[in-house]
């Protein structure tokens, strides 16, 4: 990965820099020290989109009474999605993995059925009176 987050003001940047353009902060890649996020920790479980059944691994960086502010990838740091509270889940790597390989299977399941029928449509013959 060749970008990183400023902890400072969240601003997403190209590795490249020493300095942080938004805030002006010196940029430590390493040790203790560290101030920039060079890749997503998941610590919340998302669910977007209504009648969906995917959840998305998603760091919250805001919680306030009735939404969370929440990133799903690096770039999401400096303008996070607003979900609401209802639909944010506590991480859990067990349980997506089982949805993602279910998710996985009915996608797979419905591919054969699709090659199926294309193979009947195909011994179909057309109507001679």
């Amino acid at each position: 990965m060749n970008e990183i987050v400023c902890m400072g003001c969240h601003n997403y940047l190209p590795d490249n820099l020493t300095a942080c353009p938004g805030c002006g902060g010196e940029l430590i890649f390493t040790g203790d020290n560290k101030n920039v996020i060079d890749h997503l920790q998941p610590n919340c479980l998302i669910h977007r989109y209504e009648g969906s059944d995917l959840l998305e691994p998603a760091v919250i960086l805001k919680e306030t009474k009735a939404n969370c502010k929440v990133a799903t990838k690096l770039k999401e740091y400096a303008k996070p999605l607003t979900i609401s509270k209802n639909k944010v889940y506590s991480f859990d790597q067990k349980t997506l993995g089982a949805i993602q390989a279910l998710r996985n299977e009915r996608t797979a399941t419905m591919h054969r059925y699709d090659q199926l029928i294309h193979t009947h449509w195909q011994n179909l013959k057309q109507y001679e009176p």
